[in-house]
C-alpha cells in the first residue's frame, strides 16, 4: 500500500454505512471476536 499525504486524499473515498447490512455484518463479527472468543477461552479454557 502506498499513501500519499495530500489536502485532497485526507478524504475518505468510500467506505461501508454502520446501518446498512454489510455494516451490522461486520460490526457483529468485529464484537464476536473481540468479546466472544477471549470470553469462550476464560470459561473453557485449559482444566487441569
Amino acid at each position: 500500500m502506498i499513501f500519499f499525504s495530500t489536502q485532497s486524499s485526507s478524504q475518505v473515498i468510500g467506505g461501508v454505512e454502520i446501518l446498512s447490512p454489510t455494516g451490522l455484518a461486520i460490526l457483529t463479527i468485529g464484537i464476536f471476536f473481540t468479546v466472544g472468543v477471549p470470553l469462550t477461552m476464560i470459561l473453557k479454557g485449559k482444566k487441569d
